[in-house]
């Protein structure tokens, strides 16, 4: 083969891989463009991020003074106190939902907590708690908030949550009960009070009915992990905790087709690299070169996996689409190559290097954290094979095009 053939198809080459980087970031314009509008669907569809804080606990006394006349007043005095223990149920269900070319990590909640008040206060004590919602885009069904038994009444509705006050006894325990039901985005999350704060006897457990998880920043990590046959169970427990941490969950990150295939688009330039070599290579060696138009299709065979790849992904599961593309795409180039060099250069040769360096490099995109080991160990490999199978060639007489010499007679 000559120089100037080889020119010619290193051209063709930086042809397609502009056209791959064109694709690519279109399809990462679309996915971002979908990411901002389609966010705020799911949001309203779904709900938030829920963020569940304590119930704010309040102590209210009418303690006696003397004035400045020496009359005796009786004041309101609030205490500020956190519960004698905390016991939280919740159960987490994943149930991604998917627009356009992206997956949303929406979830099921089911919260039932159990929270002990305990005091000493003695002149007319009055418990006011506090229930705040985790966030206001949401629906909370079968909702329950009552202390002692009494349910609290929507004309006590306080900001964003709701609020409850009953006379206690004095030394008299209070027990306030939350449950509800209701659904979320990305995490859900506890939080024990705003800045520093103070926990006691706190029992908090979590299950999943999905087995990867993840943990939000700055949070907590659970004091014990028990997997189950659905998924997780999560416990938070502490006797005594002081912290400005918070616990949470996120749900299972699912693959974004509008993610993944924008990356193997601007990968792609490098697996035809490799598959250029592979068959301009082992062509030179066994005399059946290609001529750079036949480069061209194959070149544009290539391109149409990743084009039909970036638009039916809209419509089908992504490793469907895949699939379905990665067969039009070989079936384009052997067919062809089969009428152009024979069947045997083409499945001996250039089907199995399309299938590795286009398929299966494609593939480890699939697998978060092992992609660049991968293709790593591949091309190494690739290296290793050319270099030991091309030790004794002649290349001068290859790029001359000239007959081998013949073996020296001893």
């Amino acid at each position: 083969m000559k120089a100037s053939r080889l020119a010619i198809i290193f051209v063709i080459y930086v042809g397609v891989s502009l056209a791959w980087a064109i694709l690519g970031g279109t399809v990462s314009m679309r996915t971002q463009e979908s990411l901002g509008q389609l966010r705020s669907q799911v949001t309203g569809l779904w709900g938030t991020p829920l963020e569940q804080k304590a119930p704010n606990l309040i102590i209210r006394e009418t303690v006696p003074k003397r004035d400045e006349k020496g009359k005796i007043k009786h004041e309101e005095v609030c205490h500020d106190i956190i519960p004698a223990s905390s016991d939280i149920k919740v159960t987490l269900h994943s149930d991604a939902r998917r627009k356009g070319l992206l997956w949303y990590r929406t979830y099921a909640v089911e919260f039932d907590a159990v929270y002990i008040v305990k005091h000493d206060y003695t002149r007319k004590p009055e418990l006011v708690a506090q229930f705040f919602f985790p966030a206001k885009e949401a629906i909370y069904d079968d909702f329950e908030f009552s202390v002692n038994g009494q349910q609290a009444k929507p004309d006590e509705a306080v900001m964003n949550g709701i609020g409850q006050s009953i006379p206690l006894a004095p030394g008299e325990a209070a027990t306030i009960k939350v449950h509800y039901k209701s659904r979320g985005l990305d995490n859900w999350t506890y939080v024990f009070d705003g800045g520093v704060s103070q926990v006691k006897n706190f029992n908090m457990v979590v299950d999943t009915d999905f087995h990867r998880f993840d943990f939000p920043a700055k949070s907590l990590s659970p004091t014990h992990k028990q997997e189950t046959g659905d998924g997780w169970r999560l416990t938070w427990q502490f006797a005594s905790l002081i912290s400005g941490f918070r616990a949470g969950v996120e749900v299972p990150e699912q693959i974004n087709p509008g993610t993944v295939i924008a990356r193997i688009t601007y990968f792609a330039p490098v697996g035809l690299l490799f598959f250029l070599a592979i068959v301009v290579i082992i062509g030179m060696m066994r005399r059946q070169n290609l001529h750079p138009m036949h480069y061209f299709f194959v070149g544009g065979a290539f391109f149409a996996f990743h084009l039909l790849m970036a638009y039916l992904g809209d419509h089908l599961e992504l490793r469907l689409t895949f699939l379905v593309s990665a067969i039009v795409s070989v079936l384009l180039v052997a067919s062809y190559l089969i009428r152009v060099i024979g069947a045997n250069f083409t499945f001996k040769v250039i089907a199995p290097a399309q299938i590795i360096y286009l398929i299966l490099f494609s593939y480890a995109f699939f697998f978060k954290g092992y992609t660049g080991l991968t293709i790593t160990i591949a091309s190494i490999l690739t290296l290793a094979i050319l270099m030991q199978i091309t030790a004794k060639v002649d290349w001068e007489s290859r790029f001359e095009g000239t007959p081998p010499k013949p073996p020296t007679q001893k």
